[in-house]
């Protein structure tokens, strides 16, 4: 279980994936900051209370990405996730980050650094020492970058809820799991460490001492086997999270089941896309893309079951907009507080509790 201030905190929201870095206007760029608003702000309206991001994260290989090239850092990549942050902060949206990817999409992951390490096969990267340093190196690298308009490191602000090891890693080998969770835990012990695999659940992140959230995905959504994958998830104590579903599979009843389960603790839909900069909306095809308040009857249908789903699960309610972020509580073995900004922020360590 997680808990806020005190309460159980349970969320729905949705996927952004293109935060920090977009593929979808003018080629490959950084968002603007109206479409990065502009998404936030529909975010909000369908009662979303978490948003999960790649590339707030994952940016590697491409010339306006965090890393360009092995050994090299553009500190100007920061810029559209030093806002993003910012404004999420501001508004009450947490935020989960995922640090690479299994895909070569195009802002890179595992793949683009196996590359540039000569690494005859991708899934070496989790065995090579070189590469477990380069993972290190460039997490280090975002952990510790320090967000102009709030002040704080990344790894220090509690609007970040949980850096993810990497997007839907199949081939996760449980010595690396245990390894890069310790290394984040480490750097950034208020925060949580979440870890998943592309369908079904992944046994090192659910076994692995340094893991608080076992991300699951889903497509097309299933009710059930949301059920089956929660109850084992739950009961090794970890926090269950459905980190990606298909928006156009989940019905009212859905909803409904899945906010009476007090174990589903967050549901994150893929994907909400926001207007464009001239006019209309941003045009995504893959299947999934949801707009406000929908472009047709069907898609009308999946933002009301989403936008009911969120509220349901965050107990009838809407989170109110926050001037600094409290952090996010985890069950477990210590008590840390500290004061921040005239507001003190309590949280429970984020390592999980073993069975």
């Amino acid at each position: 279980m997680l808990t806020l201030q005190g309460e159980p905190f349970r969320f729905a929201g949705t996927n952004l994936y293109w935060l920090g870095l977009d593929e979808n206007v003018r080629g490959t760029d950084h968002p603007t900051y109206f479409r990065i608003d502009d998404a936030r702000k529909t975010a909000r309206i369908m009662n979303a209370s978490v948003v999960r991001s790649h590339t707030l994260g994952t940016s590697l290989g491409c010339a306006p990405c965090i890393q360009p090239g092995p050994g090299e850092f553009n500190n100007d990549a920061f810029a559209p996730i030093d806002y993003t942050i910012a404004r999420a902060r501001a508004y009450g949206l947490r935020l989960i980050v995922p640090l690479t990817d299994q895909w070569g999409y195009y802002h890179g992951g595992y793949p683009t650094t196996a590359k540039w390490l000569g690494l005859k096969d991708p899934e070496d990267f989790y065995t090579n020492p070189r590469a477990k340093a380069a993972y290190k190196e460039y997490s280090r690298q975002v952990l510790n970058h320090r967000n102009p308009y709030t002040g704080l490191r990344y790894k220090d602000d509690p609007t970040v809820m949980s850096w993810e090891l990497g997007n839907e890693l199949n081939g996760m080998t449980r010595d690396w799991v245990d390894e890069m969770g310790a290394y984040l835990g480490k750097l950034a012990p208020r925060q949580l460490i979440s870890v998943g695999r592309q369908q079904g659940v992944d046994t090192a992140a659910l076994t692995s001492p340094e893991v608080d959230v076992v991300d699951v995905h889903y497509y097309p959504s299933s009710v059930l086997t949301m059920a089956a994958a929660t109850a084992r998830v739950t009961g090794r104590g970890k926090v269950y999270l459905a980190g990606e579903h298909g928006s156009d599979s989940l019905t009212a009843a859905d909803a409904l089941a899945l906010a009476d389960d007090p174990n589903v603790t967050g549901v994150l839909s893929w994907s909400l896309f926001g207007h464009a900069d001239d006019h209309g909306y941003v045009r995504h095809d893959d299947g999934f893309t949801l707009h406000y308040p929908g472009d047709t009857a069907a898609m009308r249908t999946d933002v009301l079951a989403n936008a009911a789903l969120a509220k349901m699960i965050g107990g009838q309610r809407r989170l109110p907009a926050l001037p600094v972020t409290p952090p996010l509580k985890r069950t477990g073995r210590h008590d840390l507080d500290r004061l921040h900004h005239g507001h003190r922020l309590t949280r429970l360590t984020c390592r999980a509790q073993q069975p």
